[in-house]
């Protein structure tokens, strides 16, 4: 029995996918219709691996799996950003065709849906998805795009920070979530070296103050540990960030075994994100805090 080439065994490994897309096309036409304009099939089997490897079709699979990952649908739909903005969790780019654009969120830190709307009112007369126009016509022709106003990634201590050293407290789905502060923490082996990582805290309206008050009074007690329960009702102001924790020089722990992590960091600032100009509220020099 002779042995398949390599040929032979390369053309049956990218077979098999194709074929499960085609099949699985038929089953995402059945339950979602058509593949929207806003998804960019291309680029986000480029983008990402493991659907590039998938048998699954592109756009079943980020319904199913990309959107809860965070997963990209095309170069100008930040699935992180957006779901910052609302709990849409299984298909974020399907909840803002349908509702989203309507509401004003908006997909990308550098596109505002509701700027772009008032720059041209002809797009407002079309009907048209005002994201699709941008990228259809009105990139071609131009236009301005101006930055998201809505979300704390357009804001100084969130400048060139991947998605990935980027978190939200609470996550979503959760109704809280604590913060520990550690006067300190033992040494960690496999401790990860980052340079900059930031927490989103989503807090209701009332707490936002006293949190920074409590905060302020940490270098100053005498505590050891300080543990904060983060509350996380929409209908008071969580389902949008109020403050930002930048924490700089860090070591990231792995995650133990009750879920918790430890992240050791040279200096810690909380940002007032509310005001039109944020402003830093808070610093807290070489630290650790368990989330």
């Amino acid at each position: 029995m002779t042995e398949p080439r390599t040929t032979d065994c390369f053309m049956i490994h990218t077979a098999a996918p194709r074929l499960g897309r085609r099949l699985t096309g038929v089953l995402r036409r059945i339950i979602l219709g058509r593949v929207p304009k806003l998804f960019d099939t291309a680029y986000y089997l480029r983008s990402h691996p493991d659907a590039a490897a998938s048998a699954l079709d592109p756009y079943l699979h980020y319904s199913l799996i990309g959107g809860r990952r965070g997963y990209d649908p095309n170069a100008d739909f930040d699935t992180a950003f957006y779901r910052l903005q609302t709990r849409a969790w299984q298909n974020p780019l399907r909840h803002y065709l349908k509702v989203g654009a309507a509401k004003g969120l908006d997909p990308h830190p550098h596109f505002s849906t509701f700027c772009y709307l008032g720059r041209y009112p002809d797009v407002v007369g079309s009907k048209v998805n005002p994201l699709l126009h941008y990228r259809e016509n009105g990139r071609p022709e131009l236009r301005i795009a101006d930055h998201s106003k809505r979300l704390p990634r357009t804001i100084p201590p969130l400048f060139g920070i991947p998605t990935a050293h980027h978190w939200e407290m609470p996550k979503s789905g959760q109704a809280h979530s604590k913060l520990t502060l550690l006067r300190t923490a033992p040494d960690h082996p496999a401790a990860e070296p980052i340079k900059r990582l930031r927490l989103s805290l989503g807090l209701d309206f009332g707490v936002v103050d006293q949190f920074i008050d409590m905060m302020a009074r940490t270098p100053t007690g005498f505590q050891d540990i300080m543990q904060f329960t983060l509350n996380a009702d929409p209908s008071r102001g969580a389902s949008v960030p109020s403050l930002v924790l930048a924490l700089d020089h860090c070591y990231l722990y792995p995650i133990a075994n009750d879920g918790t992590r430890i992240i050791r960091y040279a200096e810690a600032n909380l940002w007032d994100i509310r005001p039109i100009k944020p402003r830093v509220v808070v610093t807290l020099p070489n630290g650790t805090i368990k989330i």
